[in-house]
């Protein structure tokens, strides 16, 4: 009687490490490339440390959503297989434990990571995701110090500058270039203002920065230059003094169009319902709402193909599971992107070729479950 309970917990111990080890692997994995992105950026940029810290924060939902299924197949092949190596699964089996008695803790695992999936892939990963994208942005835009080097030209927004001398300890420049394009709309408030073509050279100046907000130049005896659509006529003037604000980040919110990776699957169905939305469009959201749901079923989907084949794993079971185990991800993974190109390219299918890898894998789980169960 007490053997029921404590069967349930030997296998939980024996799948949780190797699991929770995986997860830590495939998402450290999936991070590093993010990592350095952003560690360069940063670096650049001048930004926290603490910057990267919040920026893996919104990124996690979306590293869980793919790590988690690579993980929790490897878990349950290696630990089912480490289990057979040393002779636990067949003596279990003479002493009368079938197969589901056995894996169905592991079955039960895959069900929850599956419900966790659903919510990931459907508004966490997504808004995360987006949250992740929109401070990329914004810390891209942002200058928290600046590195001019003497006779080099740096860009900073729509701005270019450039200086022969520069004292870094001062601010002071001297054989000051500036030039900003044509960016669009004009403002009658100045040329030191407004968003046409400018050229500005000055003998000296002095550059102060506004950490994140704005660089500040103070300019002496130099010219200013706005050139002309008549390539032969240009505007120019001189002066004495003149200060030059060049702004760090935009004053209005940022503009930028979300991926369809950063849009949850409710505001998907939303535009996939709009008659404003392209018919190639509609088509690509139909997808990506089908591919989340089916992404998210594949934990338990990968207990009926690698429970089985772990249990009849004999010697060599860890190189051999994870070898394996790498392959069915690679299958899988092949036949979503190939239920994408489908789904995209013919739209009666849409809706329903994504959901190919989930079939295919089922199919092939429960052929190898009957043949593991009355083995």
């Amino acid at each position: 009687m007490n053997q029921v309970p404590i069967l349930p917990r030997y296998f939980l111990r024996q799948f949780l490490p190797i699991f929770f080890l995986c997860l830590l692997l495939f998402a450290g994995v999936l991070l590093m490339n993010h990592f350095l992105k952003l560690f360069n950026l940063a670096l650049m940029r001048g930004i926290s440390p603490l910057w990267i810290a919040g920026c893996f924060a919104r990124l996690m939902p979306f590293i869980l959503s793919l790590a988690l299924p690579m993980a929790y197949l490897v878990a349950v092949m290696l630990s089912l297989g480490q289990l057979a190596e040393r002779g636990e699964i067949m003596a279990l089996r003479a002493s009368g434990f079938s197969f589901a008695e056995m894996t169905w803790p592991l079955l039960a695992v895959g069900a929850l990571l599956s419900g966790l999936l659903l919510y990931l892939n459907h508004k966490a990963s997504p808004e995360g995701f987006h949250s992740f994208r929109k401070q990329q942005a914004l810390a891209a835009q942002k200058i928290m110090r600046l590195d001019l080097e003497p006779s080099s030209m740096i860009e900073l927004g729509p701005w270019k500058l450039s200086a022969a001398e520069v004292k870094k300890d001062t601010g002071e420049l001297a054989g000051v270039y500036l030039l900003r394009q044509k960016t669009g709309d004009k403002n009658p408030q100045g040329p030191g203002n407004d968003q046409r073509s400018l050229r500005i050279t000055a003998a000296r100046g002095r550059l102060s920065l506004d950490k994140g907000r704005q660089i500040q130049l103070e300019l002496e005896d130099g010219q200013i230059q706005i050139p002309n659509p008549d390539p032969l006529k240009f505007s120019a003037g001189t002066f004495r003094r003149y200060r030059v604000s060049i702004p760090l980040v935009p004053t209005g919110p940022l503009q930028r169009n979300p991926d369809i990776q950063e849009l949850t699957t409710a505001q998907l169905r939303g535009r996939i319902a709009s008659p404003q939305t392209e018919p190639q469009h509609r088509v690509e959201y139909r997808v990506e709402a089908a591919v989340r749901s089916a992404a998210a079923l594949s934990t338990f989907i990968f207990f009926w193909i690698g429970a089985p084949l772990g249990v009849q794993m004999g010697r060599h079971s860890r190189s051999l599971g994870f070898v394996i185990s790498l392959l069915v991800l690679f299958g899988f993974y092949a036949l979503i992107a190939l239920g994408i190109g489908v789904g995209r390219r013919y739209e009666p299918l849409s809706d329903i070729a994504p959901w190919a890898p989930d079939a295919a894998g089922m199919i092939a789980g429960l052929w190898l479950t009957a043949r593991a169960a009355f083995r």
